[in-house]
């Protein structure tokens, strides 16, 4: 199997191991060029039917409970459609609808594509903006195409992107612009290295959750990315941000040593990526055009 991300064919066993989910295991290797990581082999449709359903949304819940932040950079993708002509704006991965209640707050035609189709349909009903999932999209009658496309933590869940990022580009008219924002979960910052670390002293070989990201993107591998399907790269910025760390402490998380270690090493990381946000950091925004 080839780098999803930067296309070379060459990999090796990544720091990560291996994911064990539903009784199958999904191993993790490492690309020889852009040094992200990748699942191989991917999940197949029957996996991703279970990950992606109401659960997913509730174990988002949860994870916000332990002050695990959304991540979703909304008011800068606000910001960025202010200073454009109104036209057709479609979130594919549009989660519960945020997004798209803002955007059509400024004048713009907000649509959205989910993946699971009960999710969609609930959110499209919570938002009042049509929402497809993402085997119905023609039912959003995009005649033209999109002027801005939204991918939001999306590029990461794709197995088979060769074949899903064309079909999913389609949608923006040629000329008009595709918005990414999402994490660079391989990418040099002191937290990532510290987790490196920590995996190979324990020994973990094997972890107990589901390959939800199976992509963990470098900066490099991710600008690789979207060269490969011929966008023009119009801006690309890294930021590092506390997810997956918790973003602040309760005064009951003071008795897990865990949570406050992630949140104090998080801390003094981002602190440090400061210094070289052209190379530190576990975040990305980006904004290219379709030739």
């Amino acid at each position: 199997m080839t780098c999803p991300l930067c296309g070379n064919a060459q990999s090796r066993p990544s720091w990560l191991g291996t994911l064990r989910y539903a009784g199958r295991e999904f191993p993790y290797v490492e690309c020889t060029s852009c040094r992200s990581l990748y699942a191989s082999p991917m999940p197949d449709q029957a996996t991703l039917s279970r990950m992606y359903g109401l659960e997913y949304e509730t174990a988002a819940a949860v994870a916000s409970g332990h002050g695990i932040e959304d991540p979703k950079e909304r008011r800068r993708v606000v910001s960025w459609l202010r200073g454009r002509p109104a036209g057709t704006f479609l979130d594919y991965g549009c989660g519960g609808g945020q997004l798209l209640t803002a955007v059509n707050g400024i004048g713009w035609r907000a649509l959205g594509v989910e993946f699971d189709p009960d999710v969609a349909a609930a959110t499209a009903q919570r938002v009042g903006v049509p929402v497809a999932s993402r085997f119905s999209v023609d039912a959003l009658a995009l005649e033209p195409p999109a002027d801005v496309l939204h991918l939001g933590d999306v590029i990461e869940h794709l197995t088979d992107s060769d074949t899903e990022l064309p079909r999913i580009l389609k949608l923006i008219k040629p000329g008009g612009f595709l918005v990414a924002q999402g994490p660079l979960e391989a990418n040099p910052s002191l937290f990532t290295n510290l987790l490196k670390l920590a995996r190979r002293a324990r020994g973990v070989t094997t972890s107990e959750m589901a390959p939800y990201h199976v992509m963990l993107a470098t900066a490099e591998g991710q600008r690789a990315f979207f060269r490969r399907f011929g966008l023009r790269e119009v801006a690309f910025s890294m930021s590092e941000v506390a997810w997956p760390a918790p973003a602040r402490l309760t005064g009951d998380d003071f008795i897990n040593p865990r949570l406050v270690a992630l949140f104090l090493v998080r801390r003094i990381s981002q602190t440090l990526s400061a210094f070289r946000p052209d190379r530190w950091g576990n975040r990305y925004f980006y904004v290219g055009q379709r030739s």
